[in-house]
């Protein structure tokens, strides 16, 4: 596919890194200084507006599959995609900065720019952390073929019943596959015969009745039970997270906010939680409100040290699972080696919701785990395919086939079950064995 993006931020950065090599890009930006950050990458700069007519056509656009516009203007990235579809781009993906332009492209007042997708990242970051909170005990949690297969990440604490043992030896229950794990600075795709250990991040896949059945056994934290969710920082994020577990009565929710008009005003908005006027990183604050029960305490105040700093707070007084919001790509790894369970940015959020979107062909970027280390491919079988068991298949090193989706089920397969023509496989690989997954399975379905 030929991608264009216009906006060389941390945004277009992003998404260059992930699509480069497997799509032709062009990034468009009027910086000349962006240049540099994008030699060490397999894509094409085009200096200039990415509004532009001109500019667009050096970057041909009319033989474009899709432009992306992420700029840190609002206003650039509607009229870029507006100038995009008027000069033959079939499809423009748009980031925005502020609500008022999501809400805008929702009642259809941006369909005349022909624009597919408006992205708000501070409300991906919202969803994504509501989806996490839902799942208890669980540090990412994604859906795949409309929610029949579901991806789940735990950490193996201490009290850990599987840590130690083969996953060969675990007799997971049908439905149920550990796909991956981390271990330190590690990432890899387990085999059978590999032994987990205390410390370790699993990711799991499986159907809804499969992963129940792992989780009674990784983790202590009680499904079905109502959790107490805190929130420090009223602002986009804090908000719509707030609204959204308050719409759905999820969680017992308090959200704490410095501002006591801003507290006003959210209070005014929710029906059952409660607000409190404060600051998060307020320890005799947090004492007295009992903060340290909670379930789940979400710090999203935009600021990565004040983040930091309420976030150890509350797992100094107990708080079991701590989501904390970082602005800056550098620090992600830092937060989780200082004890941070998850640790997400609203620009990664956004950047991995389009991703599968963006992309066409027969084989697809699903979404990234643990900040890229590992990749989730969708491949399409075709329909000259000569059926064959899934035990038949010698895969590259570091991948696994995860599911296998028709129009009809969707399964986690053993080695007995067959691949059959019509069907979409998801695959678990890591980042540097990609390339070698998409040549081997496109040459096997050939």
């Amino acid at each position: 596919m030929r991608i264009i993006i216009v906006g060389g931020g941390e945004i277009g950065f992003a998404l260059s890194k992930t699509l480069a090599g497997s799509h032709e890009v062009f990034v468009i930006d009027q910086a000349a200084s962006v240049a540099s950050r994008f030699e060490s990458l397999d894509v094409q700069f085009v200096r200039g507006s990415g509004s532009d007519p001109d500019v667009l056509e050096r970057a041909a656009i009319a033989r474009a599959d899709v432009l992306v516009a992420c700029t840190g203007l609002d206003e650039v990235n509607i009229v870029a995609c507006a100038v995009a579809r008027q000069l033959g781009a079939p499809r423009a993906f748009c980031f925005v900065s502020r609500e008022e332009f999501l809400e805008l492209h929702e009642q259809k007042g941006l369909a005349m720019f022909g624009i597919e997708r408006v992205i708000w990242p501070e409300a991906q970051l919202a969803a994504d952390i509501e989806r996490i909170i839902r799942v208890p005990g669980a540090l990412d949690a994604e859906t795949f073929a409309d929610g029949a297969i579901q991806l789940v990440e735990y950490r193996l604490d201490a009290s850990s019943a599987i840590a130690g043992h083969r996953i060969a030896d675990l007799h997971l229950a049908h439905g149920a596959l550990i796909v991956a794990v981390r271990r330190g600075e590690a990432f890899f795709i387990p085999r059978g015969d590999s032994e987990l250990a205390h410390g370790d991040r699993i990711v799991v896949v499986g159907t809804p009745d499969g992963l129940r059945d792992v989780a009674r056994r990784v983790t202590t934290a009680a499904d079905g039970a109502r959790q107490r969710v805190a929130i420090v920082g009223g602002g986009d994020v804090g908000l719509r997270l707030a609204e959204r577990l308050d719409a759905a009565d999820a969680a017992d929710v308090t959200i704490i906010e410095r501002s006591p008009e801003r507290g006003e005003m959210i209070a005014a908005q929710l029906r059952r939680a409660l607000v409190l006027n404060g600051d998060g990183t307020d320890l005799e604050l947090l004492e007295s409100e009992d903060i340290g029960r909670s379930d789940v305490l979400v710090s999203v105040i935009d600021n990565d040290e004040r983040n930091l700093f309420a976030s150890l707070l509350a797992r100094q007084l107990g708080v079991r699972r701590i989501i904390t919001r970082v602005s800056r790509a550098a620090n992600l790894r830092l937060f989780e080696r200082v004890g941070i369970d998850v640790a997400i940015s609203a620009r990664g959020a956004a950047v991995a919701s389009v991703l599968h979107q963006i992309q066409g062909g027969t084989t697809r970027l699903l979404a990234l785990v643990e900040q890229g280390a590992g990749r989730i491919l969708e491949l399409d079988v075709p329909e000259g395919y000569a059926s064959r068991a899934l035990r038949d298949l010698a895969p590259p090193h570091n991948s696994i086939v995860g599911a296998i989706v028709r129009p009809s089920e969707a399964i986690v397969p053993r080695g007995a079950d067959r691949i059959e023509p019509g069907d979409r496989l998801i695959v678990f690989t890591t980042h540097d064995a990609a390339d070698r997954v998409r040549n081997y399975f496109s040459h096997v379905s050939a």
